[in-house]
């Protein structure tokens, strides 16, 4: 759909479908879901465990650039995770040819409205710091090989696996600390079926998200999804040192041919990881200014963006929601970050089969119909139209969004909204 570029200071509504289905974190086997917010210099990691066992023998490990305290360290609402990825998931979504083309079919009436170090067995290894934030018990170290550092984290209960001892070499020779976190039982939350989502935030002068070490204990195929969430001048985040992918979408999804929206999306992100030699990924959401369209959940509200380290509104954040698949040992590098600087809104977004869109969109998997319907062909000269259908169709299904922030008077770069508030006259003239 077609939007256009309008200058407008107040709050601006789209014209927007009707959201019908979604393929979210729930459809893949083993996923990780992971939260950065970057700000200048400060990341802040927020990680969904998807432990499966014994609470007593999980062990994180996260190479850091700096000693944390306390205040860098805290467990958030496991909820979180279910809101952004309600929010941010690809969809399957509906259009009437009068939300597509309002302006186009009728005629429009003019009205327009703690700190603290402790002994370590090895003299290799330094604790820097140990406190505990909600059910965990935390230490931050510094070593000297890795040996040292699989021995002492073998030692206090961190189990860590001896393949790691190449990679956490690495880390060490590039200056890292680690931080590790292991579960006190005494501390769960009573009745607690998982743990919670433990937040740590460091300055450093590199955007990355260290994932190598999570490989070396994977099951096998292993998906991660990534919600960036940054300033909104920095506009959607990419990957720099992996290949992004392509996926067919902005496409009329036919259910008499593909029984199950989310079975259909998830051979699309599979065939298109396949298309590449090394673990690739996809942009699936990039949105900005607390907005969304259709919405298929609620947008990240001020509240949810400060618990993952975000300072400010949701209308001075923009939100990336990345996918990555990868097979053990296959990610041989720690993902670089990068922000685009580009506000544009996108999505994977695919449009419930009617014949009068054919005009408007391909069919997935066949592509453009020659000779396809039209809207025009839907409702023909003459015929009146329901009560209502004049009022206003961005508040009517829910999906508006406040102006975007930081963007001068008739001078609005990139895509934005189409925000003109029309009414439909009473009958087509």
């Amino acid at each position: 759909m077609l939007l256009s570029l309008l200058a407008l200071s107040g709050p601006a509504h789209a014209f927007c479908g009707t959201y019908v289905g979604q393929a979210g974190a729930s459809l893949y086997n083993s996923v990780s879901q992971v939260v950065i917010s970057r700000q200048g210099t400060r990341t802040t990691l927020t990680l969904a465990n998807n432990y499966e066992g014994d609470a007593t023998a999980f062990a994180l490990l996260v190479p850091v650039p700096e000693v944390l305290g306390p205040d860098d360290v805290s467990v958030v609402d496991p909820a979180l995770f279910g809101r952004l990825d309600a929010y941010s998931g690809p969809r399957l979504v509906s259009y009437t040819c009068e939300q597509l083309h309002p302006e186009d079919e009728y005629p429009m009436s003019d009205s327009a409205d703690s700190d603290g170090g402790g002994e370590a067995a090895d003299d290799s290894v330094t604790v820097e710091a140990s406190f505990t934030a909600g059910e965990y018990d935390i230490v931050v170290l510094s070593a000297d090989e890795s040996e040292g550092l699989l021995s002492w984290l073998d030692d206090n209960g961190y189990g860590v696996d001896e393949a790691a001892a190449a990679l956490l070499s690495e880390y060490i020779d590039g200056g890292a600390f680690f931080f590790a976190a292991k579960v006190a039982l005494d501390r769960l939350p009573e009745g607690a079926s998982f743990l919670s989502p433990l937040r740590f935030g460091y300055e450093s002068a590199v955007f990355s998200l260290p994932i190598r070490l999570g490989t070396l204990n994977s099951p096998g195929v292993q998906d991660l999804i990534v919600y960036a969430v940054n300033d909104y001048a920095a506009g959607s985040v990419g990957v720099s040192n992996y290949p992004e992918a392509t996926i067919e979408h902005e496409c009329l999804f036919r259910d008499d041919v593909y029984a199950n929206f989310g079975e259909f999306y998830g051979a699309q992100f599979g065939d298109a990881m396949a298309a590449h030699d090394r673990p690739a990924w996809v942009r699936e959401y990039a949105w900005g200014g607390g907005g969304c369209d259709p919405c298929s959940g609620e947008p990240p509200s001020d509240a949810d963006l400060l618990e993952v380290g975000f300072t400010g509104t949701s209308t001075d954040a923009f939100f990336t929601r990345l996918h990555m698949r990868y097979g053990a040992g296959a990610a041989d590098q720690d993902l670089v970050l990068y922000p685009s600087n580009d506000p544009t809104p996108s999505q994977i977004r695919y449009i419930q089969y009617a014949q009068e869109l054919e005009a408007d969109f391909p069919v997935c998997g066949v592509g453009w119909i020659e000779g396809g319907g039209t809207c025009e062909d839907e409702i023909p000269d003459g015929i009146d139209l329901p009560d209502g259908l004049g009022e206003d169709l961005g508040v009517a299904c829910g999906c508006s969004a406040p102006a975007l922030p930081g963007a001068p008077l008739g001078v609005l770069v990139g895509v934005l909204f189409l925000a003109l508030r029309r009414r439909l006259a009473a009958a087509a003239r």
